[in-house]
């Protein structure tokens, strides 16, 4: 066998490793983010479907059961509008029961006004549950601009996004240790947005791509939340990704007090149909 057999040999292997120790690795606390972002550049004038997977299971002296999935199909048609529709479900049980069912779905679309600049507007609707943020059900439907502010470069990019959206929010009934009681609540409130979208191109394998986003209640700024997410991608192909994803959430005035932060750290496995 020669060098260069020997070297695919081991980096097959390499693979692998790396795929097993993906399903069997991993910390987790949180809600997630829709972030569609490292997906962005490879969508064309094609139809796209990509798939993440992530799980775990253990059995003995504790139970634990975890699958976690996203979903992305996305399309440019005509070169200057792009569609994507996003499904998240996060799915745990520990010793038997459920304690986390989080699922939500996006359908986004972006209008390019100038490809160039890449600089477009956009428009999305969102619904949603949280069963660890006690969330019976959140809708969102809004829009605003979105622009590019450092140059279009295989390096990499920085943009910045501002608009608005309506807020539909159901909480249920809750009681705090069996004696404070916190009622059912619905909130409608018309929030404003500012996010920041960024991707580096680190080398022909590797990139990180970030996202933040700050929504700021439109009549009581002291009320908002802020969402991070980062993820670093090792490409494998054109068709499989390995990532290492970390996501935070701060929220100023939670419906329930011991749930206002979050954070999530996870490893994951991209497939591009």
């Amino acid at each position: 066998m020669c060098i260069r057999d020997r070297s695919r040999t081991m980096e097959k292997k390499f693979y692998i490793l790396l795929v097993l120790l993906v399903y069997s690795t991993f910390t987790l606390h949180s809600q997630t983010v829709i972030n569609t972002e490292s997906n962005l550049n490879k969508i064309d004038s094609t139809f796209h479907l990509f798939v993440d997977g992530m799980g775990d299971y253990k059995k003995g002296n504790l139970d634990f059961f975890m699958i976690k999935t996203n979903l992305t199909i996305g399309s440019r048609l005509k070169e200057k509008n792009l569609i994507r529709f996003t499904f998240s479900n996060n799915y745990q049980k520990f010793n038997g029961n459920a304690f986390k069912n989080t699922i939500s779905g996006q359908f986004r679309y972006n209008h390019f006004y100038n490809i160039e600049k890449h600089h477009s507007i956009f428009l999305f609707s969102q619904l949603g549950k949280s069963q660890r943020s006690m969330l019976d059900r959140r809708f969102l439907i809004g829009g605003g601009v979105r622009n590019r502010i450092t140059p279009s470069e295989n390096s990499g990019y920085i943009d910045i996004a501002y608009g608005a959206f309506y807020e539909n929010e159901k909480y249920p009934e809750y009681t705090i240790n069996q004696t404070t009681e916190i009622p059912s609540k619905t909130y409608n409130n018309l929030r404003l947005t500012l996010n920041v979208f960024t991707r580096l191109k680190l080398n022909k394998h590797w990139n990180l791509v970030s996202v933040m986003y700050s929504q700021w209640k439109s009549n009581r700024f002291k009320n908002y939340r802020i969402f991070f997410d980062s993820t670093l991608n090792y490409i494998i192909s054109k068709k499989a990704t390995i990532f290492l994803k970390f996501n935070a959430r701060v929220q100023s005035e939670p419906y329930i007090p011991f749930v206002s932060n979050e954070t999530d750290t996870l490893i994951g496995f991209r497939i591009s149909i």
